[in-house]
């Protein structure tokens, strides 16, 4: 059971975040527009339940840009293989059957439980409690009406209630946390010997016809995407900054009157410090010697010596180098201790040596200003442009929005411009593929592969980017091809060298492995063996990095053995033994035993959602459009 859940132990992490994104993306669908035929088609029927494609759609935007905002340039990572694609069909299809199971279930969401969810929403409330008009407003502006919103959240909980179910059934024993344990803690000591490719190149023997084999086998390696390429109408919000938008006295009260709490400036302090950092509090004699230091300097600071200097040339933290400077910070946002202390200090005070988790620090506060709630006419010059902006916001949208349903009209950009002389300024964007490499859209593959998706003459909706709004149309289309073995000649011949000389380097290494020892094999070979420091599976091996099936191969190896097979990373092959393997001395402790619990918990909890839904799949009626058949894993 545990090596099934450690298995699956990285597809859980990413499953977790999944279910957060997801969660938010069901809420709004994405602004923009689709046509009538678009938002009909389906993406899945499972059983009664039909996802439309604008379903699947706009939770997949909304789901890319909420990994992109907690993965950053990592999400592309995830975005290879249709990971993403494949994971929003497989959720919309769980939820799907979880809610269906959960009403023959009979589990029950009364509309109290759905007023009191929406009601604790953030994005309705106006000080802290639910506002009426925000609400309404939020959701006209999403194109949404109360009875569809109202209807997902119930669909949302009720998915939740089902799920907890299933997770509440599971739990973790004393002989899984002790196995777990163990295989996290366990170390090893391994020698290796490493073997350059590089040193093999020369013996490589380049024959033709194995090089047009080599070519054949691989033929799709070389492949040339497909390209297609467009034009595309820009919006610009800075346009709306020369409209005048007037903005009424009665508008400025309204807004002031609805959120005096968020114009009010609350009580903070701009401070300094310097902090001699303590790693280990167990470690008595470090912390004795980092208080020592800490009353030494504090000596100085208050004998006149400059405290900017002195943080620079004494503070751990990475602060030290403007001057121990943490600007402003409002109550909340420190350590309590040092928080305490900082606001009970007046501009230009030193406070005494303070003790926080961090270490020891000397603060001193440089400015301290008071709460400040501004009146009406204080308020009235910010509020105005604030209500400017959001009016400026909703009348771009509303223009881009109007032309774009003119656009549509005429059929595509190409065509209104010829109906309408050409006024519409277009920007040329050619050879783009789905990854936008070496286009304006690199860095943008969802983009990319949205827009390659389309066909030639056809218009896409709006799309977000960046901070600018944009309609593409794709004037021309190239299929994918693979070059012609003599065009691409000097190219295999190259990599085919390379391949034959990692292979011969990995014949070395598995004859070298064949003999009684590394010492030996040191010998024969004319190389030296390394052994890097101890490590766990959660550690990297130096110079060898971290890699789950050389990690299992260490730790399942009988020590004083050659691993059954050479490690290759790139052009570098290793030969690797292992020393031993040595259990942890000490019993699991009870935090210890705490975090493993969690860990192992929440694995098993995602393993028995997985598998319950994997058993309604199989009794389920899942009919999946052939536009989308690629998404769809059984």
């Amino acid at each position: 059971m545990i090596s099934r859940l450690r298995q699956q132990k990285k597809m859980t992490v990413f499953a977790l975040w999944f279910v957060i994104a997801a969660f938010v993306a069901t809420i709004f669908f994405a602004w923009g527009i689709g046509d009538k035929v678009a938002e009909s088609r389906y993406a899945v029927k499972v059983n009664d339940t039909v996802i439309s494609d604008a379903d699947f759609s706009q939770k997949l935007d909304a789901t890319r840009e909420n990994f992109r905002s907690l993965f950053g340039n990592q999400v592309d990572q995830l975005m290879k293989d249709n990971l993403i694609e494949k994971t929003v069909m497989n959720d919309l299809i769980g939820q799907a059957l979880l809610i269906e199971e959960a009403k023959r279930l009979n589990i029950p969401v009364s509309d109290a439980e759905v007023q009191m969810y929406i009601q604790n929403m953030q994005s309705f409330q106006v000080d802290g409690q639910f506002n009426i008009e925000q609400y309404t407003g939020i959701l006209a502006r999403n194109r949404m009406t109360p009875a569809i919103f109202e209807q997902k959240v119930k669909e949302d909980i009720t998915n939740q209630k089902m799920s907890e179910l299933i997770k509440n059934s599971v739990s973790v024993t004393d002989k899984e946390v002790n196995m777990e344990y163990k295989f996290r803690n366990t170390t090893a000591t391994v020698n290796y010997i490493e073997f350059d490719a590089n040193d093999f190149i020369a013996s490589v023997n380049v024959d033709e016809k194995a090089v047009k084999k080599f070519y054949e086998d691989n033929k799709d390696e070389y492949r040339v995407p497909e390209k297609a390429n467009f034009i595309a109408l820009v919006f610009d919000p800075a346009l709306m900054k020369n409209i005048d938008i007037p903005v009424s006295d009665k508008e400025v009260e309204d807004y002031f009157i609805r959120n005096k709490a968020s114009l009010t400036q609350p009580e903070s302090v701009r401070a300094s410090h310097i902090l001699f950092k303590v790693d280990d509090w167990k470690n008595t004699q470090d912390a004795e010697a980092k208080e020592k230091l800490a009353k030494e300097v504090l000596g100085m600071v208050k004998a006149g010596g400059d405290f900017a200097e002195l943080a620079k040339k004494y503070s751990a933290d990475s602060s030290g180098q403007n001057g121990g400077d943490l600007g402003y910070f409002t109550k909340g946002q420190m350590v309590p201790q040092f928080e305490a202390e900082a606001f009970k200090l007046k501009a230009g005070e030193v406070s005494g040596i303070v003790k926080t988790q961090f270490g020891y620090h000397i603060i001193k506060v440089i400015d301290h200003k008071i709460e400040t709630s501004p009146t009406l006419d204080q308020a009235k010059p910010q509020i105005t442009e604030l209500i400017k902006k959001e009016k400026g916001q909703t009348a771009f949208k509303s223009f881009v929005f109007d032309k774009y349903k003119e656009i549509v009209a005429e059929s595509n950009i190409t065509a209104f411009n010829k109906k309408n002389g050409g006024k519409l300024p277009v920007v040329t964007i050619n050879g783009v593929t789905e990854t936008g490499a070496g286009t304006a859209l690199e860095g943008k593959p969802d983009i990319a592969k949205k827009l390659m998706s389309m066909t030639k003459t056809e218009v896409s909706q709006i799309i977000d980017f960046d901070d600018k709004k944009v309609i593409f149309e794709m004037t021309d289309k190239f299929p994918s091809y693979i070059p012609k073995f003599e065009n691409i000649k000097a190219q295999v011949e190259g990599e085919y060298k390379a391949q034959e000389s990692v292979k011969a380097a990995e014949k070395a290494a598995a004859e070298a492995g064949k003999l009684a020892s590394i010492q030996e094999a040191a010998s024969k070979t004319g190389k030296t063996f390394v052994t890097p420091k101890a490590f766990n599976r959660n550690e990297p091996i130096e110079n060898l990095g971290m890699n789950n099936d050389l990690m299992d191969a260490v730790f399942k190896a009988k020590p004083g053995s050659f691993l059954a097979k050479p490690y290759t990373v790139g052009g570098k092959v290793f030969l690797v033994q292992v020393v031993s393997l040595t259990p942890p001395a000490a019993p699991v402790t009870a935090e210890q035993k705490d975090q493993i619990v969690s860990a192992l918990l929440g694995v098993k909890q995602n393993e028995a959602l997985k598998d319950y839904v994997d058993a309604l799949k199989k009794k389920a009626k899942i009919e999946v459009s052939p536009q989308y058949q690629q998404y769809y894993t059984k």
